[in-house]
């Protein structure tokens, strides 16, 4: 029997990337809100799905979809809560702060889920929170489900954005955290593991590595990793790797790592473990491995590892491998 990655979901969730393709939302010295929306939704989804929850993206790459179809998506989903992840802006740069948008006349208990998320997303980001705000967007409109629309703070003010990529994982937790006070459930994530977690070498042509406050060359570089240095990687995005430095946390380009080679065991509660096509749980699945197989790791994108099995190369679940 071919299992999903996770063995039981606890909620359906849509997790929605505001605009996307020809439509860049609000931007700022070349900085496009449809991007930081895409980073934002799949950072939430993957802390979910690491929850337990079944998570579907209404887009996971640079398209655009109409609000109707978003909505229309969601609703055929069946989904138990509807996520929009959007940045604000106004003419003034020097407005600021984080709210969440309802639809007109929500219920009591949606306007509470709405508030405690609002709480939590300024709290985790240090954002002013602006509270919840009413608003007549379609994807809030016309989705049957309870419907959130969180604006992360503003595109058009510095200090905000400069918050938004300093505390990029702490507001993904935070808003994970609030989706499931929203559903009334909570959850105990599988352990992100030293069952899970890779180490490489840091090989530099001279000098030392810079470690930046986040995942881009344009952040702070807040300590440097002579050559040789061997590292544990917490987590990779999009061709940096998140690292532990003592008392603080910082990424390094993936460029300059050569990973050790490493096997684990695939560890599923029974049957098979999905091998997809790319490192997302929506891609296509082109394999199944048994559990208690051993695999060789070839390198490590997000919350999967790459590997290769019966003659394909592909990528599996880390919370269900074992190194």
């Amino acid at each position: 029997m071919c299992l999903p990655e996770y063995v039981a979901y606890m909620a359906t969730i849509v997790i929605d990337a505001g605009h996307g393709g020809s439509d860049w939302g609000a931007t700022r010295d070349g900085r496009m809100e449809k991007a930081d929306n895409l980073g934002m939704a799949i950072a939430v989804g993957r802390e979910l799905e690491r929850r337990g929850h079944r998570i579907i993206y209404t887009r996971v790459s640079d398209i655009f979809f109409t609000p109707g179809e978003r909505a229309r998506f969601a609703n055929n989903a069946g989904a138990n809560l509807f996520l929009s992840m959007h940045r604000d802006a106004f003419t003034n740069a020097t407005a600021n702060g984080s709210s969440v948008l309802v639809r007109p006349n929500v219920s009591a208990t949606t306007n509470a889920c709405a508030a405690q998320m609002a709480s939590r997303i300024a709290t985790a980001g240090g954002f002013v929170n602006r509270g919840v705000v009413s608003g007549n967007f379609t994807v809030l409109t016309t989705t049957n489900m309870p419907a959130l629309l969180l604006e992360i703070g503003f595109i058009s003010n510095a200090q905000d954005n400069t918050r938004f990529d300093a505390n990029f994982i702490r507001i993904a937790n935070a808003i994970a955290d609030g989706a499931e006070a929203c559903l009334g459930q909570g959850s105990t994530p599988p352990p992100p593991p030293s069952s899970g977690n890779l180490t490489g070498t840091v090989t530099t042509t001279g000098g030392a590595l810079n470690v930046r406050s986040a995942p881009n060359t344009g952040a702070a570089i807040i300590g440097t990793l002579p050559n040789g240095t061997r590292i544990t990687i917490l987590e990779e995005r999009n061709g940096w790797y998140r690292i532990n430095m003592g008392d603080r946390e910082g990424w390094i380009s993936s460029s300059f790592i050569t990973l050790a080679p490493t096997t684990g065991i695939v560890t599923t509660a029974g049957g098979n473990l999905n091998m997809r096509s790319a490192p997302n749980s929506a891609a296509s699945i082109i394999n199944t491995i048994p559990t208690g197989t051993r695999i060789n790791i070839s390198g490590i994108s997000g919350d999967f590892f790459q590997t290769n099995f019966g003659g394909r190369t592909g990528f599996v679940s880390r919370g269900f491998v074992r190194i």
